[in-house]
């Protein structure tokens, strides 16, 4: 962060102190500065933006013929001009499919002789075989979640970490000290924040695999992304047309897709391939908006919303990403805490006109029994959703409670986690 963006943001919050805050606020100050290469070729599409750590992403993909006060004139506390276009996306992907920009996310590379002792340690989770990736999460010395990570395994000392978008300088200074920490322990430990080195496009609905077939290069490209050749939870090196990609089988959204991490440089090229294959297959550009609902419908927590400091994994009802046959940072601490309160998914019956963004209280009647952490449309059960903690007491599938929205209470009901296709079937489809 350098001197003069730092204090310009902060000019800013004093000009915001005596002015109405909105839920889908983007404050204006020094933007755009941090940019990937695709960035105008979103902004001529429609792309209305947010900032993630300084990084401009798109929100959500609005008329092109937008003024430049159209996404600060559709901010309200129901649902803004914006909500109508983040629909059309979240049903493009879970009927279609659909394309995401999350060049954003955070990237480490951890090598070395002591690479996989130290992750085994610092790690809930087991740690994937090569080719494979996981789920993951570091805690704190209390016991509570400090990071969530996707592993991938490129080979038996290297790994490549995936975290938030928005903790990139929290999740290197931690993995950095720790691993400073242990390498006395563990042997030779190499981190190397390659963030900005590799863009990411995530790709995702039952039509994914459509659109990469028409662009992948492969001695068989029929089978190239089979369950066979390529299954769900793991990473393939591949080729599309030119560009050299680090794909990943998984998708945030719970359909089938892939995340497509390649070289930053080649961003552009790769975009106007995926983009130019996708027409034929009705492929639409989808934003974070429509993505953090579509991810609700799946009970994906957010680092930052469900998941943080205040909790730990087993109280996000997480328990298989914690290895407890393994001893980890923070276990003994994790243990002592016991399930203080638990991570639940809700569907909520809500105002016609607005959905819960998080924080929200919930209530058992006239007592207040926990609060919201994230809140959404769902466009599969046509109607808002949400998750958030309560009670363990109250932790039932089925219970009835309220959500407090605008000083009224509200239906809301606690269903399964991942209420969308709970079997994972869509995430496992062959072709």
């Amino acid at each position: 962060m350098t001197t003069e963006y730092a204090a310009r943001k902060n000019e800013e919050c004093y000009e915001h102190v005596y002015v109405i805050h909105h839920p889908d606020e983007e404050r204006e100050a020094c933007r755009p500065l941090r940019t990937g290469p695709a960035y105008d070729r979103q902004k001529a599409l429609g792309a209305q933006f947010g900032c993630v750590n300084g990084f401009e992403r798109p929100n959500y993909y609005g008329p092109l013929d937008a003024d430049d006060c159209f996404d600060h004139d559709s901010r309200s506390f129901r649902r803004g001009k914006w909500w109508k276009y983040a629909v059309e996306e979240a049903k493009a992907i879970r009927n279609g499919v659909g394309l995401i920009d999350a060049t954003t996310f955070t990237k480490h590379i951890v090598k070395g002789i002591g690479a996989a002792a130290f992750l085994d340690w610092f790690t809930t989770n087991k740690l994937p075989k090569i080719g494979r990736i996981n789920l993951t999460y570091a805690l704190t010395n209390a016991g509570t979640t400090r990071s969530e990570y996707t592993i991938v395994r490129n080979s038996e000392d290297n790994f490549y970490l995936v975290s938030a978008g928005a903790w990139t300088d929290y999740d290197a200074d931690f993995l950095r000290k720790s691993a400073s920490e242990m390498e006395a322990k563990f042997g030779r430990i190499e981190i190397q924040n390659v963030t900005t080195q590799y863009g990411v496009f995530a790709i995702a609905g039952p039509k994914s695999r459509n659109v990469l077939n028409e662009i992948i290069k492969d001695a068989d490209r029929g089978t190239a992304l089979s369950n066979k050749r390529f299954p769900w939870l793991s990473m393939r090196n591949i080729e599309l047309g030119m560009c050299p990609v680090k794909a990943i089988r998984v998708a945030y959204t719970g359909e089938l897709g892939w995340e497509l991490h390649h070289p930053i440089e080649m961003q552009n090229y790769l975009w106007d391939l995926i983009t130019k294959a996708g027409e034929k297959h009705g492929m639409k550009l989808v934003g974070a908006r429509a993505q953090n609902w579509l991810r609700q419908e799946k009970s994906y927590r957010a680092f930052g919303n469900e998941l943080g400091r205040d909790a730990t994994p087993l109280e996000a009802d997480l328990p298989r990403f914690v290895d407890l046959g393994k001893d980890f940072r923070g276990k003994k601490a994790m243990l002592e805490l016991g399930i203080r309160s638990k991570c639940v998914t809700l569907l909520i019956d809500g105002p016609d006109d607005a959905d819960p963004w998080g924080r929200e209280a919930l209530y058992d009647g006239e007592t207040r029994v926990g609060r919201l952490t994230s809140g959404g449309y769902s466009v599969a059960f046509g109607k808002s959703i949400g998750m958030g903690y309560v009670k363990p007491e109250t932790a039932i599938i089925g219970k009835k409670l309220k959500v407090k929205m605008f000083d009224q209470l509200w239906d809301a009901e606690i269903v399964e986690d991942s209420p969308y296709d709970p079997n994972n079937s869509t995430i496992r489809v062959d072709g």
